[in-house]
């Protein structure tokens, strides 16, 4: 593995990343009411339990309305999963918000393409749930250094590594159960979750590879 000297080569993100243990995960969606929080509360719940104080995952929408709550049946299935949204609001994406975030994750590739219109220093970290879990699935796990400098690194070699789905690019994103909740739910899920899973497990296999060394 490449040894980066530094965390980041953005002047501005330099400045923010000094004394910073926690890596900086940054899930976005459209109105940040379905997909990005129940994403970014997984990923949370996730790093929580394989690498506690080690992570922080927020979110927020290119159309977020601002304060609103999540629906009833978001709230439902967060509750399912372990994790409360109960006082969850709705936030509109701002630049500051990727500023601050390591990782970029959009919930499909527009999401993605607006993260690096509004901050374009941000192209070589925002990848799509799928497209991200995709590419570092095969990677092999690291160890011997802080989370931060693994995903940091994880980060660099998922870029170099993109290559376009072999199925198409719509195969990297997530639906929107916006307008039909009950009948794209299930798919929502179906297409989130594998996603989820594969990004925490890689920092499990990391974690649980450091211990045993």
């Amino acid at each position: 593995m490449r040894n980066s000297t530094a965390l980041s080569s953005d002047p501005t993100r330099r400045s923010l990343d000094r004394g910073r243990i926690e890596f900086r995960i940054l899930v976005i969606c459209t109105g940040n009411l379905f997909r990005s929080p129940l994403a970014a509360g997984l990923l949370q719940q996730g790093f929580d339990e394989v690498a506690p104080g080690r992570f922080r995952v927020d979110s927020a929408g290119t159309a977020g309305v601002e304060g609103a709550p999540v629906t009833h049946d978001v709230e439902s299935l967060a509750a399912e999963w372990g994790f409360d949204l109960s006082e969850f609001r709705a936030r509109r994406l701002q630049s500051s918000d990727i500023i601050h975030a390591d990782l970029v994750i959009g919930m499909d590739r527009w999401h993605r393409s607006q993260a690096v219109t509004l901050e374009p220093s941000a192209l070589k970290r925002s990848f799509t749930l799928r497209e991200f879990a995709r590419i570092i699935r095969p990677l092999a796990a690291a160890y011997g250094v802080t989370s931060r400098r693994r995903w940091t690194e994880l980060v660099e070699r998922a870029q170099r590594s993109r290559m376009p789905h072999v199925d198409g690019p719509e195969c990297d994103d997530v639906v929107d159960p916006h307008d039909d909740w009950s009948r794209l739910s299930e798919t929502m899920i179906e297409q989130m979750l594998p996603g989820v899973f594969d990004i925490v497990d890689w920092e499990f296999r990391s974690t649980a590879q450091s211990s045993s060394n």
